[in-house]
């Protein structure tokens, strides 16, 4: 019956029109039905067709903007999102795209500004007025709830990875609640407006489609893991009045709690995460609870409290699981050797290699271990290298690049399980020689001396995930500092993300009568409230340290000779005693090639520089536990000519060091704004990258004058290298850029690549000590994470085993160089000149071998 009518329905109404049509325009009544019918289904067609044609211009075009956004093209991405010939086209999706884009190449800004235009298609007058006349407050505040096809949750996530690229937690954090209470209100609504059941369901999937997920919500753990807690001081947060203290452990146990709220599932990223976050601050035993709610909820057993039968992985488990679990592990044991418990580090360890092992096991081989699976399976936080690619392709790329992809993330895979085993054994053996051997203790288990490293040699300013675009612009010599609220910031940060107030609380169990009588005076023991007073901080300092800050109380600098004082509780040596020879590493990672050249090199000091606070823990744990050969056997020996600084490195060397203060700054493997970049155009916009041209005069103003100051690059990228090399001969030009390139003289066991200008000289070779790198004897693999990463081939445009060196001396005379650059020969004692026997160096006389051999393994190839 329904249809039947339907039918009659819709005739009738053909009918009807036909009429109307007919009495306008026609002399032949009878043939108008037909006439209308096929003028109908043709119009049908037609629009089917433009339909297709738009569906396949939107394809296009999210396909030409994904590249672009890859590629870190910033401005050509912006510039085709806007395009007038696109406004018929552009839609929220495209504009999630940009966003990401916007995320990737540092400029927040810019991304605001598209979710606002994205914002205001649903905005109204008063809600406009009302964002005017509100101060203090964040655009998104004034919209309770958003439409998915204006603003989906994509597009919140990339900008909300903007922010925690950034640093900027507190405006990271907020948006995050005002999602998952936007989302919450948007639910509630739909249960009330007394829709029917079906579109009531219908509307509540389309609503928590578009709610804040597991994506976004591990994009703000990342965030809390580049950073430090730290205060806001005037920028506001959605936080309560009394807690003004955003990123770190705070934020991420704030995130944590309220993710429950909205019913978000966490995956094992969210708990290696947040694992990671509670280590790293020393808050050992919770990190171990959050574990074990990990095990339960992914059916994984302990390893170490079960036996020999019941040992083994569940069938279904995923690798990046297992990956997860001995990451937070490794934290673990991290953390507690920090906190000198030298049996729970050997526990958790073995508990870590044990997996190791049995993943291993479970898949084959340690390699195959991290082939991908038969099946496609749930990736958890964007991990991309477990995907099928005979059923599955990437939608962002070719099928051709799909593969590449797929290898270069099976050795990142495999190179990760490397370094864990390798740092879990590390931490296994420290453990067991403390053990067998009650005398040889380690150095942690004393608390002071660890409050001391800390408040001297672990310094945070701000925290990221990359260089921003603020950082590229011009700034002034230097940036006016408020010394007694930069102290606080970071003396708060040790305190909460670094583990110093597990530190102090160990010392106060220890019966510190002394310590104690600087919370007395301040009505607290332990203080109950998170904040720290500015004048506590300042007590505990001095307690721990002396009266001496390391931060200049007039310029903010730092001074070197205060943080590399002796710690054994004396008036220190003096400083005109000390050796002042100081060296910086920018982008300096974990620490390890840092950490070797201090090893190496004990007279002289060393300061990592790096952005992101999870990366600079692992450096300040890694100088804590150094381990030595001394009589035939490993001690724990505490690296104390080493400092690690979490900040951007332009700030840092334009505000907190002084001028020609710095012997050497060494940047190791520097990460390229994209991999192919390689603008040739001197009017072009430069890319968001930490060695900038502003980062770089700054670095020359730091540097020693008279030619004794070096600034030395290291990169396996040649394009990246070449684009350094033209952005210096543009600095050449200018009046405030007094370095030069390195002459062939002086690094005559480097050859010479190219040239570019009048001084600027790109080399290959390995590095040595004529550019001041410090080299052990016996070497397997790389001397840095990257160094050894990129040896496996896991980089498309980095090379495995070529290094490209460029090397700058400040401008001067240096009296151990003549004017072509070769050491000037000093006469003997009766005034004649010593004649130089020519002889071959090491490094020359191993490459001249290695050519030998591979020419006889040639030939014998070619025999068989």
């Amino acid at each position: 019956m329904y249809p039947s009518n339907g039918r009659k329905k819709r005739r009738k109404r053909s009918h009807n029109q036909s009429a109307e049509t007919y009495d306008c325009s026609s002399e032949l009544p009878a043939a108008a039905p037909h006439h209308s019918r096929q003028h109908d289904k043709q119009q049908l067609q037609r629009r089917q067709i433009d339909r297709q044609k738009i569906h396949e211009d939107k394809l296009a075009l999210s396909q030409k903007l994904r590249q672009l956004s890859s590629q870190k093209r910033l401005k050509e991405c912006v510039d085709l999102y806007a395009s007038a010939a696109h406004d018929e086209l552009r839609d929220a999706h495209h504009g999630s795209i940009v966003i990401d884009c916007c995320a990737r190449c540092g400029d927040v800004r810019e991304a605001e500004r598209i979710v606002r235009e994205m914002l205001s298609q649903q905005s109204s007058r008063k809600s406009h007025h009302r964002e005017k006349t509100r101060q203090h407050s964040y655009f998104w505040e004034d919209h309770k709830q958003f439409s998915y096809k204006q603003v989906p949750i994509q597009a919140w996530t990339a900008l909300l990875k903007g922010y925690a690229h950034s640093g900027m937690m507190a405006r990271a954090y907020s948006l995050f609640d005002h999602l998952c209470n936007a989302h919450r209100s948007a639910i509630s609504s739909i249960d009330g407006e007394g829709l029917e059941k079906k579109n009531r369901k219908k509307r509540k999937t389309a609503e928590v489609e578009n709610g804040p997920n597991v994506r976004t919500f591990n994009t703000l753990l990342r965030g809390c893991l580049w950073t430090a807690t730290s205060l806001t001081f005037g920028e506001r947060s959605s936080v309560d009045s009394e807690n003004e203290l955003v990123g770190g452990v705070v934020t991420a146990g704030r995130a944590w709690l309220l993710c429950r709220d909205v019913n978000i599932t966490c995956d094992s990223s969210s708990y290696e995460y947040y694992v990671s976050i509670l280590s790293q601050s020393l808050q050992c035993r919770a990190a171990e609870n959050c574990l074990r709610k990990m095990r339960s909820e992914f059916g994984i057993r302990d390893c170490i409290n079960v036996g020999e039968e019941e040992i083994g992985l569940p069938d279904d488990v995923e690798p990046t699981i297992i990956e997860s679990l001995v990451v937070c592990l490794v934290a673990i044991a991290r953390g507690f050797a920090l906190r000198g418990e030298v049996e729970d580090v050997r526990r958790c360890a073995e508990e870590a290699l044990r997996y190791l092992d049995l993943s291993s096991a479970y898949k084959g081989s340690a390699s195959a271990s991290f082939d991908p699976p038969a099946a496609i399976k749930q990736t958890t936080g964007g991990k991309k290298a477990w995907r099928d690619t005979t059923t599955h392709v990437n939608s962002r790329d070719d099928v051709n690049s799909t593969g590449r992809r797929e290898e270069s993330n099976r050795l990142f895979r495999s190179h990760r399980q490397s370094e864990l085993r390798s740092e879990a054994s590390a931490l296994r053996d420290l453990s067991q020689s403390h053990l067998e051997n009650q005398a040889d203790c380690i150095a942690t288990s004393n608390a002071s001396f660890v409050a001391q490293m800390m408040l001297t040699r672990l310094l945070y300013f701000s925290g990221g995930g990359t260089t921003d675009r603020d950082a590229m612009k011009i700034a002034p010599s230097a940036t006016y500092i408020n010394v007694e609220n930069d102290t606080q910031r970071w003396i708060l940060s040790l305190w909460h993300s670094f583990g110093l107030k597990e530190t102090v609380q160990r010392l106060l169990d220890d019966k510190h009568d002394a310590l104690k009588n600087v919370f007395i005076t301040s009505s607290s023991i332990m203080p109950s409230k998170q904040r720290l007073s500015s004048e506590l901080c300042e007590s505990l300092r001095a307690h721990v340290v002396g009266e001496d800050s390391v931060i200049c109380t007039k310029s903010g600098r730092i001074d070197f000779a205060r943080v590399f004082k002796s710690l054994n509780g004396n008036a220190s040596v003096s400083v005109s005693d000390q050796n002042k020879v100081v060296h910086i590493e920018l982008g300096a990672g974990s620490g390890d090639w840092a950490c070797l050249q201090a090893k190496l090199n004990p007279s002289d000091k060393y300061v990592t520089v790096e952005l992101r606070a999870d990366r600079v823990a692992q450096t300040f744990t890694r100088c804590l536990l150094h381990q030595d050969q001394t009589c035939g056997k490993k001690t724990n020996i505490p690296l104390m000519n080493v400092c690690c600084v979490a900040s951007e490195c332009g700030s840092f060397l334009r505000d907190r060091v002084a001028h020609g203060s710095v012997n050497t700054i060494f940047v190791n493997h520097p990460e390229p704004p994209t991999q192919t970049y390689n603008d040739k155009s001197t009017s072009a916009e430069e890319p968001a990258h930490m060695l900038n041209s502003q980062t770089i005069l700054s670095a020359s103003r730091c540097l020693e004058p008279k030619g004794k100051g070096m600034l030395v690059v290291v990169t396996d990228n040649l394009t990246y290298a070449r684009f350094i090399c033209r952005s210096l001969v543009r600095m050449l030009e200018g009046d405030n850029f007094d370095m030069q390139g390195l002459s062939p003289g002086e690094v005559r066991d480097l050859t010479l690549l190219e040239s570019f200008g009048s001084s600027i000289r790109l080399y290959e070779g390995k590095p040595s000590l004529s550019i001041r790198h410090y080299t052990p004897k016996l070497v397997e693999g790389g001397h840095s994470y990257f160094d050894r990463l990129w040896r496996t081939g896991a980089g498309k445009h980095a090379e495995m085993r070529k290094r490209y060196i460029i090397g700058l001396r400040t401008i001067g005379v240096n009296s151990d160089l003549d004017s072509k650059g070769a050491k000037a020969q000093k006469p003997s004692n009766d005034g004649e000149e010593k004649m130089t026997t020519k002889k071959k160096g090491f490094e020359k006389q191993m490459r001249r071998n290695e050519r030998r051999l591979l020419k006889k393994k040639q030939l014998e190839q070619k025999e068989d």
